[in-house]
């Protein structure tokens, strides 16, 4: 006897569809993007944090991990610098000892403020933002810990005046997580700036008291209205990307005379800029900024004569006058090259 079976006809996409563990909505569409760029846009891969430093790894400029007084327009670690109108304050920068809840990197880095006078002012962390992102969407994320209700992240854009947007810290003195999304309307390049401030909604003057202060880590800012997790990057890239607007080096030559000397000093990352360049008498290849300005060492002799010339992006030509120097001896020195906005 023979027997007919008959099946229904199978849907294979539509079964892949309805497997008992679903891709879900973010799955659905990364397999619906069409490219890589796509797909890295969706999780948030690739190079997306515009804000260099932003977990404070990078201290080319001094350590400021015991409170540190600060001054007005003060660049301290790099790519930051503090602003104070009407009151003082000191610099800590705090190493791995963040705990607040939902923290992703347990050992993250922190930088704060602390008022030391009481005024009717401003105190500020910020970092000037480079390029041109005029009408871009951007979105700031930070998590910060205040004491005071007047404590802000800002947006500061400058479009013939300047333009502020801003999220409150509660006060609470424990860790929040703030984010801000805000439409650059900058009218020229470099004109974008993060803030974290004492300050009013408006970014003007505010009763400040003597120990209030911000602190910030996980400092964020990225294209689009949604904030992402932090983009965390090598130490040797971010390190680079901090080159670009500062660095240190020293200096080692045999001088063979006793004439004059002129060598050739290439950076290591190609500046911003023409950097300003500070040459300093460094003995036995300390720190590049020991000593005295436009002096040199010879041994253990600090001698004067040391000038920097010819700087550009690429190096810079350091000179030692005509018989400063004793021929045959190992001529020493320390250099910063500085292109910060």
């Amino acid at each position: 006897m023979t027997v007919k079976i008959t099946k229904p006809e199978l849907n294979l996409r539509e079964k892949i569809s309805e497997l008992d563990k679903p891709s879900g909505v973010a799955g659905e569409a990364m397999l619906r993007a069409e490219t890589p760029r796509e797909q890295q846009n969706l999780i948030g891969a690739g190079r997306k944090n515009l804000i260099i430093n932003g977990d404070f790894r990078v201290s080319q400029r001094g350590d400021y991990t015991s409170a540190t007084s600060a001054t007005h327009n003060q660049l301290y670690l790099d790519r930051w610098t503090v602003r104070l109108t009407n009151v003082t304050a000191n610099i800590l920068h705090i190493l791995g000892t963040n705990s607040a809840p939902g923290y992703p990197y347990k050992d993250s880095n922190s930088l704060r403020l602390t008022a030391t006078s009481s005024a009717t002012g401003v105190l500020r962390h910020l970092q000037r933002v480079e390029g041109f992102l005029s009408g871009r969407t951007l979105t700031i994320s930070a998590w910060v810990k205040s004491n005071s209700p007047n404590a802000r992240v800002f947006s500061y854009q400058h479009n013939g005046g300047y333009r502020v947007s801003s999220k409150p810290h509660s006060g609470s003195g424990e860790w929040e997580y703030l984010t801000l999304t805000t439409v650059n309307d900058a009218t020229s390049a470099n004109q974008l700036y993060f803030d974290i401030a004492l300050a009013t909604e408006t970014f003007t003057n505010i009763a400040i008291t003597s120990g209030e202060y911000v602190e910030i880590s996980e400092v964020q800012m990225e294209v689009g209205n949604v904030a992402t997790p932090f983009e965390v990057r090598l130490y040797g890239e971010e390190l680079a990307l901090c080159q670009r607007y500062y660095e240190e080096g020293l200096g080692y030559w045999n001088a063979g005379g006793s004439a004059y000397m002129r060598e050739h000093m290439p950076f290591q990352i190609q500046k911003r800029v023409a950097p300003a360049v500070a040459v300093y008498s460094s003995v036995n290849q300390a720190d590049p900024t020991d000593g005295t300005v436009n002096e040199f060492y010879q041994q253990s002799t600090s001698k004067a004569g040391l000038s920097a010339t010819k700087a550009s992006k690429y190096s810079y030509r350091a000179d030692i006058a005509n018989n400063a120097y004793t021929g045959n001896i190992d001529v020493y020195w320390g250099w910063t090259a500085d292109a910060e906005l």
